[in-house]
């Protein structure tokens, strides 16, 4: 599967997705998290542009999803 697939796949769930740098964290779109769309027209345009983007997901109330990340020992801790 490549990363537009699955990023069309988190959209038809409802979940808003953005593109993230190549093996990144970073947001790689003006608006980060607040550009995230289900849009699918507006995510293949996304991956089109940069098929390799990681796939970065709005949490919250936009698609009814929360997070605990841990990073690393300090989080574990």
């Amino acid at each position: 599967m490549t990363m537009m697939e699955a990023a069309l796949a988190y959209a038809r769930r409802g979940w808003a997705v953005f593109p993230l740098g190549v093996r990144s964290k970073e947001p790689a779109v003006a608006g980060a998290y607040k550009a995230a769309t289900r849009d699918e027209v507006q995510v293949r345009r996304w991956w089109e542009h940069v098929p390799e983007s990681n796939i970065g997901l709005a949490t919250g109330a936009v698609s009814g999803l929360w997070v605990l990340d841990i990073d690393g020992p300090e989080g574990e801790a």
